[in-house]
């Protein structure tokens, strides 16, 4: 199976297949604000997407911590599963398994940075991947929407041959290729729907929703060029959190 991630790592254009390094966030989602000092967030996020002839699934478990006002600090680890949509082609390990450390500064609480760099493996081998991303809100008690603006890079380390396995419907035969050097950008939007409307500065518990673009350039290998992908993704996720002053009083 964003980093990232890149929402996919292997896809076919018409009859070329190309594979490209996987982004370190899956399905990330997150408002402007951050949290109080002190405060905890528990987060699980499911989500998918798609590409052109690929489709991906995954889930990502987060923890954040407010470190000082307006920084909160998180950890995160995801696993996504590829799905090729090509009769001509197969793919046996299909799973990409990553984990995340970064940090958001809120400018205010609907003005946010966010940096972070992550790792993982798939079949084919190792990947780091550092990333960056704006996100603005409008915070409020009852519907916070929030957008994101973000960049990526993927790096692979001591990457492994990939092999498509031919159904029999190629001509071709089987393709294998290593993973490439991938850069990205991202640009999505979401809602942050808090489960307590009480007016204080707490941070409350909440559902979210959001859907997102991701594109990823990379150098595709049978043509010999610098080549570009869009996906499109969806995602949802639950976020507990406690801690601090829940009086209210900070």
């Amino acid at each position: 199976m964003r980093s990232s991630g890149v929402l996919t790592f292997i896809a076919f254009c018409g009859c070329v297949p190309y594979v490209h390094s996987p982004s370190g966030r899956s399905f990330p989602l997150e408002s402007a604000k951050a949290l109080n000092p002190g405060e905890t967030g528990l987060q699980l996020e499911g989500g998918g997407g798609f590409g052109e002839n690929i489709a991906v699934g995954g889930v990502t478990a987060r923890v954040r911590r407010g470190l000082v006002q307006g920084l909160d600090g998180n950890f995160e680890a995801g696993y996504r599963r590829i799905r090729v949509a090509s009769e001509k082609y197969s793919l046996r390990n299909r799973n990409v398994y990553s984990a995340r450390l970064g940090v958001k500064y809120a400018v205010t609480d609907d003005v946010a940075l966010t940096a972070g760099l992550a790792g993982g493996g798939w079949t084919g081998g190792g990947f780091i991947g550092p990333d960056a991303s704006l996100i603005v809100g409008y915070e409020n008690p009852y519907c916070v929407p929030f957008f994101e603006f973000g960049a990526f890079a993927s790096f692979p380390v001591r990457e492994n041959l990939i092999t498509l396995l031919d159904t029999g419907l190629s001509d071709d035969g089987d393709f294998v290729a290593a993973p490439t050097n991938t850069a990205g950008w991202t640009i999505g939007t979401g809602l942050r729907i808090p489960l307590s409307h009480k007016k204080d500065q707490n941070t409350k518990s909440a559902l979210l929703l959001g859907a997102r673009l991701r594109g990823a350039a990379f150098d595709n290998v049978p043509t010999g060029q610098r080549d570009h992908r869009t996906y499109f993704y969806g995602s949802g996720a639950f976020e507990l959190v406690f801690g601090a002053d829940r009086s209210g009083v900070h």
